[in-house]
């Protein structure tokens, strides 16, 4: 009987990818979002969102876009070296020490250490103000989907703890939702995917191009002469730098948007 449903799961997950809506282009903060709300809702029970300022990034954790030819190690030295490293060290400046190896590789990838984390968050429009930021970069950049099919129910209405209660299972076993060590992880609503070492140090291949059977991948692609008026339209809606850097880092640098940034006025008045 558990097989039975087991093969009935994954039936109803390959007709749901089989459905997904195809990788597109998006010209502006609205067509971003409308296509986002017309994902597959019902039998998703999370999609986390993922911007690249520059579309030939793939979905590889930090650690492994290290050049392990110049440090003559392996992929399991380098983790272990500045983890400890990292550990042994950081604690003057931590206010709160971390209480396991999760909450250490929490902090250490939000101060930028190479781990084998990869940052997601659950709202879009986080994802997308990253996707656009830098747009004097001149490059093309997108924003990845990663969907979780759902295995609790797949009714047409529900609460949103309904279709998401099966976060906590083995079909999540890679995800992470961090403790709010600070208010930059709440305000970018925040998580994480954790990945395993690839065996005999082997390259360690892109998330997108190994998926498993419960996941789902889709790709947005941002024309880099959009990003500055995407990246405008954030901004009217309260998604600027000093959203998702509270403090005085972010302040200022929303400020000196204010000041720097120009943007189209559009009007309704008639000649």
């Amino acid at each position: 009987m558990i097989e039975f449903i087991k093969k009935i799961k994954k039936n109803l997950i390959r007709k749901t990818v089989k459905h997904m809506t195809p990788n597109t282009n998006i010209k502006s903060l609205s067509e971003f979002i409308e296509f986002v709300n017309h994902q597959e809702h019902r039998h998703i029970s999370q999609w986390f969102f993922r911007g690249h300022n520059d579309k030939s990034y793939e979905l590889v954790p930090s650690l492994f876009r290290i050049d392990r030819k110049e440090s003559w190690a392996n992929w399991d030295s380098i983790e272990k070296y500045i983890m400890r490293q990292f550990k042994a060290e950081s604690r003057p400046y931590i206010k709160s020490i971390p209480n396991n190896d999760i909450e250490w590789l929490t902090m250490a990838q939000h101060y930028g250490l190479p781990t084998k984390l990869l940052d997601w968050t659950t709202n879009p429009l986080v994802a997308l103000y990253f996707a656009v930021e830098n747009y004097k970069n001149k490059k093309d950049a997108n924003v990845w989907l990663y969907g979780l099919s759902s295995t609790n129910n797949c009714w047409s209405e529900s609460t949103w703890l309904a279709k998401k209660i099966n976060l906590s299972g083995n079909i999540c076993e890679n995800i992470i939702f961090p403790s709010h060590l600070d208010s930059r992880i709440t305000n970018q609503s925040g998580c994480f995917t954790i990945h395993e070492i690839p065996e005999r140090d082997q390259p360690f291949i892109p998330l997108n191009e190994s998926p498993r059977i419960f996941d789902t991948f889709i790709k947005i692609t941002i024309d880099k002469d959009k990003k500055q008026d995407i990246l405008n339209e954030l901004y009217y809606v309260g998604i600027h730098r000093g959203f998702i850097y509270p403090g005085l880092e972010g302040l200022t640098s929303r400020l000196k948007f204010e000041i720097e940034t120009t943007h189209k006025r559009t009007t309704l008045m008639t000649k």
